[in-house]
């Protein structure tokens, strides 16, 4: 949703900061013509993500081997019960 020049004036470093913070557009429309502030440079996917250490505790080579989530099998389990 664009905002208006007159906001846009009254907050200018504060749209300018969340445009680069967050790498998302800003529309601004001005006697019904629109333009778009965007970053010079694409931001990466992954740059938000925040490392956490010690999350995997142990050894995270048998992360593979852990057994994934069967959704039909659960399906079918929760289907009799909710008969």
């Amino acid at each position: 949703m664009p905002i208006t020049a007159t906001k846009l004036r009254s907050d200018l470093y504060r749209v300018i900061d969340e445009v680069i913070r967050k790498g998302v557009p800003v529309e601004v429309e001005l006697r019904g013509k629109k333009v778009r502030i965007v970053p010079a440079e694409a931001r990466e996917k992954l740059a938000n993500l925040v490392k956490r250490p010690g999350v995997i505790v142990g050894d995270a080579g048998r992360l593979a081997q852990v057994k994934t989530f069967d959704e039909a099998k659960w399906r079918k389990k929760w289907r009799k019960r909710l008969k």
